[in-house]
């Protein structure tokens, strides 16, 4: 009988090499369609939120907090993201080994306001405004960021914003006021300003 190997001019393998070589075959694929998807998924990260990602980092050098939300002097910065997580890990990326002020900078995926103490930042997904409370930037001292539309003018600190496809941001300085932070001027003149009444 011939056999695939000898019609293919391979060599004849004792059955054992023959099983672990099959072995090896089915690890070998399967490490690469972890990598593969692994890649896959870290490329579905727009360039978009890569950016805004880079941007809520920038954030925490010019916004300053309250004393009383640093008890410790070398407590962690923290950003959260409320929702479902747009940025892959980006985010994760963006802060990994960074120091502002001397503070490292962590970032937390939370799904409920209960969440919210203890963070600094907090980034609202599309879709996820109905689960910040009305007051929870003042009440908790954040700086409250959000992408849906009219996110600054019904109370939150900052929008995102597309404009001839480049990310930008709008403020709302009152909103920033009422939750104690000091914005650095610097940011404000990035930023397309707004006060509403509160």
């Amino acid at each position: 009988m011939i056999t695939f190997s000898r019609l293919m001019g391979l060599p004849v393998l004792p059955a054992v090499a023959s099983v672990r070589l099959r072995r090896f075959s089915w690890l070998l694929l399967a490490l690469l369609m972890v990598c593969a998807a692994a890649d896959a998924s870290a490329r579905t990260v727009s360039k978009e939120y890569q950016i805004k990602a880079a941007f809520l980092y920038n954030f925490t050098k010019f916004v300053e907090w309250p004393a009383e939300r640093f008890p410790g002097a070398d407590d962690a910065i923290v950003i959260a993201v409320l929702g479902e997580n747009p940025f892959g890990d980006a985010l994760e990326n963006a802060v990994k080994g960074r120091l502002v002020n001397n503070r490292p900078i962590q970032v937390r995926f939370i799904e409920s306001a209960a969440e919210l103490p203890g963070a600094h930042i907090v980034f609202v997904a599309r879709g996820a405004e109905n689960l910040l409370p009305d007051d929870a930037t003042a009440r908790h001292g954040l700086l409250t960021v959000g992408e849906s539309a009219g996110f600054a003018a019904d109370g939150g600190i900052i929008r995102f914003v597309l404009a001839d496809e480049k990310v930008r941001f709008e403020i709302n300085q009152r909103s920033g006021e009422q939750a104690g932070l000091k914005l650095s001027g610097q940011l404000l003149k990035l930023a397309t300003v707004i006060r509403t009444q509160s």
